[in-house]
């Protein structure tokens, strides 16, 4: 009987103690399962924060970039206002030579199989005494969202001597500005970067190719890279004198 009972008692606190690994290495396991998962998660976010930290960089770096376009130009205006909206390319507008313009750059990454190009807007904002727009647009893809040509139902054949590879187009045919009168200006499109020109009752605008896109970027990552951006205050200059050419041509009056 007391061999029994010593062999009955040596089972249960067997038992016992294996009960009691059996615990200890489940809570082990659940503890190292459960350090593991927070370690994990751990790394996730430390790798989440270094990508936003790199992408809110790159944002700060490249609108540094693009606010300082104009740096070079702003002597050539008596006053000068630059805006920019986040990260987008800043706008100009101030006085030169008595006139009030606006510079805009837009970035054209529509066309499919052209390389984007970065346009330059130069408007001088002053009433013309034409009610009718003319708008002589080259080189059309139908993909110029910047100019209201698409918007212009007429057609006006375009004159002999002047870009043929180009569209003509009005709202008005008997208020638009006479060709004769802006004649002398089509020169302007000798310039293969020369994009648009643009009468309205509100003023005069030209658009010029003002920077093409690196072609070994956007041909190989479709990315969007325009080198050297800052423009140059003689480009800039020589824009806005053809746009006070252009308004001086409208104004003046017939001998």
């Amino acid at each position: 009987m007391k061999i029994e009972y010593l062999a009955t008692s040596v089972n249960i606190q067997f038992e016992f103690f294996n009960i009691q690994f059996r615990f200890i290495r489940a809570a082990c396991l659940t503890d190292v399962k459960y350090h593991m998962e927070y370690g994990l998660l751990f790394l996730i976010a430390l790798l989440v924060c270094i990508l936003w930290f790199m992408h809110r960089r790159k944002r700060s770096v490249l609108k540094a970039e693009r606010a300082a376009m104009f740096n070079d130009c702003t002597d050539l205006f008596e006053t000068h206002r630059i805006t920019q909206d986040d990260i987008y390319y800043p706008v100009l507008e101030g006085g030169y030579r008595g006139h009030d313009f606006r510079l805009e750059p837009i970035a054209d990454h529509i066309a499919f199989r052209t390389i984007p190009s970065l346009w330059l807007l130069v408007t001088l904002r002053k009433k013309t005494p034409y009610e009718g727009i003319f708008d002589f647009l080259v080189r059309q893809r139908n993909v110029e969202f910047y100019s209201p040509s698409s918007k212009l139902r007429i057609d006006i054949d375009i004159p002999e001597g002047w870009p043929q590879f180009a569209v003509l187009r009005t709202n008005n045919p008997e208020r638009m500005p006479p060709q004769e009168r802006l004649a002398p200006h089509i020169a302007f499109f000798d310039d293969p970067k020369a994009k648009e020109l643009l009468v309205t009752p509100k003023g005069v605008r030209v658009v010029y190719q003002a920077r093409q896109a690196d072609r070994s970027h956007y041909m190989l990552l479709r990315q969007v890279v325009f080198e050297d951006i800052n423009l140059s205050p003689n480009l800039v200059r020589e824009l806005m004198d053809r746009c006070t050419a252009v308004y001086r041509s409208l104004i003046e009056k017939q001998h």
